[in-house]
């Protein structure tokens, strides 16, 4: 059996795609389509979803069926019921004996199947009914929930499942939406420790038109979150062709990033949906981009990135962190705070943590840059922020703009100005002349409104960036007013990025990134290089790039294509 030398390729197998597989030698003709493109190294058969079972004998047949080609198998259950005809996902209820019954009755079969099983990402509850009520009692709907599944976790899955089969492996796949897994049980705090793996959710689709609104950073960012989660037992990512028939290039982009951000499996989903003809180029898709980043995928490091602190069970300025990766900022999420980061980013999640304060001081006080946002700024106001850093406030005002100024001499005046083609709403911040420095402003009538401001504190700079309104706008700042937020971002990286939004930059730690285009427009990028470095080399084709003076400055200009990977190793 052929495999990639970097990842496994794994197909995920739904109960109903595999009860209706009746002729198995039909059916091998038809998976020849999918092992004609792609080195399929394993597939995932589930055992129950829709409050369906599998039946044993079906299951067995096509596992032997699977492994007889020399495929790696591994068990699935997806944790819902029947539609009850409101609507909506149908997760179970988790205080009903008979549902949880049925449950364990699945771990235990499932676990005498397979050394290896995994959770589908419905396992959660959005359950209010009379007896979730009853047992909430006056906890939280998310102290409830997150109480819950810890429960069920180790008793009715993880330990009944070890008790039939010790050697399996019990795999949980957290969601996509991440800022809100305490909201609905997902205990990303004790589950990664009860589970002997976790699997990552890396769909982003349409990021417009979709209930969840999720910026295709989110591919590579929920990756790199889950692996510092649960470092060395995150197995991979998991994506999916819905709502990206609109342009085939997001489909594939879900896929890259997932890859870029150093999966160990990347998973497909779902057998029946890649035999489907509605999705029929999906599967030469990837196998095209499988063997074009298997090339290089082994020549890059670990991921790296400005270091962002989500302490587990918070949220706050939803999935703003994976806006700002679309401006070509590189990022690096832990649950913890990382104290010896040169250069920290916080979002409104972090305040969650009651010591985040002293954290940042420290963090200041030892020269590293922290990078707030308004809505952090916020949220940290009634922790007694400006007693402890600088007199720097979000008012309940809001201001209007669509022309910018930025400044070249630290905030003392302003050298230049910018018009965007669409006016952004922004929160109006207030600072103290002379005692924090604007740095770029939004421009009102004979009045401006701070962007990004900077104070020094310790032996560090405390920059604080204002969000707009729709995070979405930060798309719409001019080229050179996103150029000084990079720089604010940029200050220990080897390169800076200056182009347009919507390109994603991921750095590796041995000298090695790469560039993305999300926009529809072909479009030059300039790259500075620092500490040393001169040149590039292209590692798809090996062409080797010099930097050309530019005043003070060493830069590589270089037009992206959208959606194509621009892979670098940089030269001293």
């Amino acid at each position: 059996m052929q495999r990639y030398k970097n990842f496994i390729a794994a197909i995920y197998c739904p109960v109903g795609d595999l009860i209706r597989i009746t002729d198995l030698d039909e059916f091998a003709k038809r998976f020849e389509w999918i092992e004609k493109h792609v080195k399929v190294g394993k597939v995932y058969l589930e055992t129950h979803r829709h409050g369906v079972v599998i039946e044993r004998q079906q299951i067995e047949r096509i596992r032997d069926f699977f492994r007889s080609r020399g495929i790696e198998t591994s068990g699935g259950i997806t944790t819902d019921g029947p539609p009850d005809g409101e609507g909506g996902f149908d997760p179970l209820c988790y205080t009903n004996p008979a549902t949880l019954k049925l449950l364990k009755e699945v771990a235990e079969m499932t676990a005498s199947l397979f050394d290896e099983f995994i959770l589908d990402d419905f396992y959660f509850t959005n359950c209010r009914c009379p007896s979730c009520i009853e047992a909430k009692k006056d906890r939280t709907w998310a102290e409830f929930r997150l109480d819950l599944m810890r429960e069920v976790s180790e008793k009715i899955i993880v330990g009944p499942a070890k008790k039939v089969n010790p050697n399996v492996r019990v795999i949980i796949k957290y969601p996509n939406w991440y800022e809100h897994y305490q909201d609905t049980g997902y205990n990303l705090e004790d589950e990664p420790r009860i589970f002997d793996a976790v699997y990552t959710g890396t769909e982003t689709r349409n990021p417009t038109y979709t209930q969840q609104h999720l910026p295709k950073y989110l591919s590579y960012f929920n990756m790199r979150y889950l692996e510092n989660v649960a470092p060395g037992r995150n197995l991979g990512g998991w994506y999916d062709p819905y709502e990206c028939t609109y342009n085939l290039t997001s489909y594939a982009q879900q896929a890259y990033l997932t890859l870029f951000a150093k999966a160990r499996e990347v998973m497909m989903f779902s057998l029946g949906s890649l035999l489907n003809p509605e999705y029929s180029l999906c599967i030469p898709i990837n196998g095209q981009l499988f063997e074009d980043v298997d090339k290089y995928l082994g020549e890059l490091g670990n991921p790296t990135g400005v270091a962002c602190y989500l302490p587990y069970h918070s949220h706050g300025e939803d999935y703003l962190h994976n806006y700002i990766g679309m401006l070509g900022i590189a990022l690096e999420p832990y649950p913890y705070y990382p104290e010896g980061a040169l250069t920290v980013f916080l979002t409104e999640s972090a305040a969650k943590d009651p010591g985040i304060l002293l954290k940042v001081k420290d963090s200041l006080m030892n020269g590293a840059d922290v990078i707030i946002t308004s809505g952090f700024l916020k949220a940290a106001t009634h922790m007694g922020f400006q007693r402890v850093f600088a007199n720097i406030r979000v008012t309940d005002r809001k201001a209007m703009v669509n022309r910018y100024a930025y400044s070249n001499d630290g905030g003392i005046t302003f050298g230049g100005c910018e018009e965007a083609a669409k006016p952004v709403l922004i929160p109006q911040l207030e600072f103290q002349t002379n005692d924090t420095w604007e740095l770029i402003a939004g421009l009102g009538e004979d009045n401006n409104f701070p962007v990004l401001t900077k104070t020094l504190y310790g032996k560090g700079r405390l920059y604080v960036l204002t969000i707009p309104e729709d995070y979405g706008d930060l798309y719409n700042y001019p080229r050179k007013i996103l150029l000084p937020i990079r720089q604010a971002f940029s200050k220990q990286s080897p390169v800076l990025l200056d182009a347009f939004s919507k390109v994603g930059l991921f750095m590796y730690d041995n000298d090695c990134f790469i560039l993305h285009s999300f926009q529809p427009w072909y479009d030059e990028v300039r790259i500075e290089l620092r500490n040393g470095y001169f040149a590039l080399e292209d590692l798809v084709t090996g062409r080797v790039i010099e930097g050309q003076r530019q005043g003070d400055k060493l830069v590589v200009t270089l037009r992206l294509s959208p959606g194509v990977n621009r892979v670098f190793k940089m030269i001293k």
